[in-house]
């Protein structure tokens, strides 16, 4: 896992070889064992390693034997042996063993379809001096991350918003259109951040930037499907499912330096960490954080687990003294990020990375599975049947066909849609509260600005089954720009590798293709991702697949506003117009947040205004 960087610069036609440098070096955290900086004419690219795969080769960036082709990469691509021997017949020699130099070579063969055959996770920059381009692409589920800034005489990317603020020419300007989806969601959707003219490249996307004209395209490679039902018994499913993800985890494992799992004590983290342990010989090394209250933690159900299959556990309690690492959090976000799991994420990566240089998680279960509550919630708010005819499905893929040929586009104002009964069981603030009570007044036309990023979601699924809009929408945003963004941040500002083998796009295809009634039950309230909990059961018992579903969430509430002291306390910090957010809200507003609102909420607020001390000078 890696840090990479780069500079398309059309204005001098020269390289900048020492601005890619202090790029890469501000990402030094994602890449302890070297470093590489190459400048070819106007095109820069530069790149930080974490040696996973041959480390005594696989160097970046890396060159073909001509001089022609140039590559900055960040991720594992776990077919990379296939695609080698499928290279090598067709006449490519290798000089190392990595996956970088695959991917490389797969450039070279098959231009940006490439992108195509990997199966894995990551972003990527390959500098073509024959097309006299650069190509950045980010893979099918937004696992590894890609930012770029565009202004009129150049394109800066990196992996982390933190390098293009190395840039002397970094202009710290906000979009508050941001800071409002930010209220909205707890996270900013790709493709906006939190500054203007700086950009996510979003899942499933690659970019094409020529070198000798300011010219840029996107287009999207790859979005998920759900297929036709594929009716099966309850053995064979459960058969196919426990083959597949067994196979996933297998691919997953293969590297030259230790690894371990993070076992937080749920469904999914437990069930990759059994099969790790089926496939090793050498005991699992696992990790979990566990809270000074003992309703927010599943210690004892991780270690049933870790007792189980005899791993290697280790532990570690989180108190409020946790809140110290606030400042160094949001510093490496870049922009304000809310999901108070963040907190435990980053404290469990620190605790793994002293003992191991990449992890498995358990990462994508909620969402392949449709295992979140909200999805209930969800279902209860729509009509009892869904039609569905051949007639829908042949328009369905008219209407998918039109929307690659013709890009995407917003949801017309005259189709009925549902998506706004999804924002009060996902978001944060709603839009009245922003609109009439925490926005200054003059910044009230911020709330109405729509969230264009989840209607494009929604319009490319609105013929889907209630079920699968929902898990569409989720694989669209809430998925790769929180979650997997969350531990993308987390674990490379330690240096350590996060994969997540239910994450693989063999699991997402057999998933799509499981019918509702073995999805899910609503016999006695919403209960989902039956196939996974199936398998847990058979491991662990009935009480430990089917209990109530806990999430990794720590004790916010309690840590913020556990005495009427901390609350007037906070109260005074959110509205100091010295440091505070009164600029952008009303005093009032904030005080009856802090002192009625959810502890969502204030969490977020703390977090704006941490971020706003390090990005806004004024």
């Amino acid at each position: 896992m890696c840090g990479i960087s780069g500079i398309i610069d059309w204005s001098a036609g020269s390289s900048q070889g020492s601005l890619c440098e202090a790029m890469t070096q501000s990402q030094a955290h994602r890449g302890p064992d070297g470093d590489g900086v190459i400048s070819i004419g106007n095109a820069t690219l530069g790149h930080r390693r974490l040696s996973i795969i041959d480390l005594a080769g696989g160097a970046q960036p890396m060159s073909t034997e001509d001089g022609q082709f140039h590559l900055s990469y960040n991720g594992e691509i776990y077919n990379y042996k296939e695609l080698r021997q499928e290279l090598s017949s067709l006449g490519h020699n290798f000089q190392t063993n990595s996956d970088s130099e695959v991917v490389l070579k797969s450039y070279e063969q098959w231009g940006r379809f490439c992108v195509d055959r990997f199966e894995g996770m990551f972003a990527f920059a390959v500098l073509d001096l024959n097309r006299r381009e650069v190509l950045l692409a980010r893979d099918h589920l937004g696992i590894k991350p890609l930012i770029y800034r565009r202004l009129p005489n150049s394109v800066a990317f990196a992996s982390e918003i933190l390098a293009l603020k190395a840039l002397p020419d970094w202009s710290s300007e906000i979009d508050l259109r941001s800071i409002d989806l930010f209220l909205r969601y707890q996270y900013i959707p790709a493709p906006l951040t939190a500054f203007r003219n700086v950009f996510k490249l979003p899942a499933g996307h690659r970019m094409v930037v020529k070198l000798d004209e300011p010219k840029i395209s996107m287009e999207r490679y790859w979005q998920p499907e759900f297929t036709p039902k594929k009716k099966r018994s309850e053995r064979d499913l459960l058969f196919e499912l426990d083959h597949c993800l067994r196979d996933s985890v297998r691919r997953h494992l293969v590297s030259d330096v230790p690894f371990g799992a993070f076992l937080s004590g749920g469904i999914d983290s437990s069930l990759v960490t059994g099969y790790m342990s089926e496939l090793l010989e050498q005991p699992v090394k696992t990790f979990c954080i566990g809270f000074d209250d003992s309703k927010f933690s599943e210690l004892q159900y991780a270690r049933k687990v870790a007792q189980k299959y005899r791993t290697e556990h280790h532990e570690e309690i989180l108190t409020a003294d946790a809140f110290s690492v606030i400042p160094e959090v949001v510093r490496h976000y870049g922009e304000p990020y809310g999901d108070q799991s963040a907190i435990a994420t980053w404290a469990v990566c620190r605790l793994a990375r002293q003992h191991v240089p990449m992890v498995l998680s358990g990462d994508g279960g909620d969402e392949f599975f449709a295992g979140y509550a909200s999805y209930g919630g969800w279902l209860a708010r729509q009509p009892a049947v869904k039609p569905q005819s051949p007639l829908a499905s042949v328009k369905d893929s008219a209407r998918r066909l039109r929307n690659r040929l013709q890009g995407r586009q917003s949801l017309p104002a005259s189709v009925p849609g549902h998506l706004p009964s999804w924002f009060p069981m996902n978001g944060r603030f709603h839009e009245d509260q922003l609109r009439s009570q925490l926005w200054k007044k003059e910044l009230r036309f911020l709330a109405d600005i729509p969230a264009q990023t989840f209607e494009w979601a929604y319009n490319d699924a609105r013929e889907y089954s209630w079920i699968n809009q929902a898990q569409y929408l989720d694989l669209c945003t809430f998925l790769p720009e929180d979650i997997l963004t969350k531990v993308d941040i987390a674990s490379m500002s330690v240096g350590l590798e996060v994969r997540p083998p239910i994450l693989d796009r063999r699991v997402f295809e057999l998933a799509a293709s499981i019918p509702e009634s073995q999805l899910y039950s609503t016999d006695h309230g919403y209960c989902g991702k039956l196939p996974l909990k199936r398998l847990a059961e058979a491991r662990f018992g009935h009480d430990f697949a089917f209990r109530r579903k806990q999430g990794f969430e720590i004790p916010v509430d309690h840590w913020l506003r556990g005495t009427p002291k901390r609350t007037q306390e906070l109260q005074q910090r959110l509205t100091d117009p010295q440091i505070g957010l009164c600029d952008w809200f009303s005093p009032e507003a904030i005080r009856t947040v802090v002192q009625h609102g959810t502890a969502f909420n204030t969490w977020l607020l703390c977090v704006l205004q941490e971020w706003r001390l390090q990005n806004c000078t004024n």
